[in-house]
């Protein structure tokens, strides 16, 4: 077991908000969650189609919290002047698609003033993200472990065993739990602590 480097923080996915009504339940979630994800997909890496950058420019003066972009595309670089544009904090592209210009790419996000992530393929196991903490502990690193997907009280505690810092909470996690969310987020912390036996540290 890898112990992880923080407190758990949840990041809310915006892709599987009420697109009724989005910004209602941003206004609720600015008060307890850590930050906001959101998913931008080209059709091409990710046969979806996630959110479109007009829709990302409107949500993202509701959001109070780090704003993080998920960025399912083949190329990152057409994407990185829109998104910050459109007011994201962090880029996370993935890692298949950085390819030689890695290094180059994660400094351009950085120079545009965001956070700069990078996404492995969703089949990443288990032991494979435990290796990441391992290393990240051994060399004296910060940086943050972040899950998406399966973020509920079936997966909770292993993988905050294997070194997870951040929870990304979509259908399963949270919005799904109950149509009033504030009571979906108290539920979903309720079933965290219960899951992993650790207390969450209220915002």
């Amino acid at each position: 077991m890898t112990a992880p480097s923080s407190d758990p923080h949840f990041a809310i996915s915006l892709y599987c908000s009420d697109f009724r009504n989005p910004a209602a339940q941003v206004e609720v979630l600015n008060n307890y969650a850590d930050s906001y994800h959101v998913d931008i997909m080209d059709g091409h890496f990710s046969p979806s189609m996630g959110l479109c950058t007009t829709w990302i420019e409107q949500m993202m003066p509701l959001c109070t919290l780090r704003k993080e972009v998920h960025m399912m595309v083949t190329d990152i670089d057409h994407w990185i002047d829109q998104l910050v544009a459109a007011g994201a904090t962090m880029l996370t592209p993935h890692v298949e698609s950085l390819g030689a210009h890695a290094f180059r790419t994660l400094r351009i996000i950085r120079e545009n003033g965001c956070g700069a992530g990078i996404a492995v393929n969703p089949l990443t196991s288990f032991s494979e993200m435990e290796r990441l903490a391992q290393f990240r502990d051994a060399h004296g690193l910060n940086y943050e472990i972040q899950i998406d997907g399966s973020c509920n009280e079936k997966n909770f505690k292993r993988m905050r065993e294997v070194g997870a810092d951040t929870f990304v909470l979509g259908n399963t996690g949270i919005f799904k739990r109950s149509p009033d969310i504030e009571e979906a987020w108290h539920m979903t912390m309720a079933a965290y602590e219960e899951s992993t036996g650790e207390k969450v540290r209220m915002r």
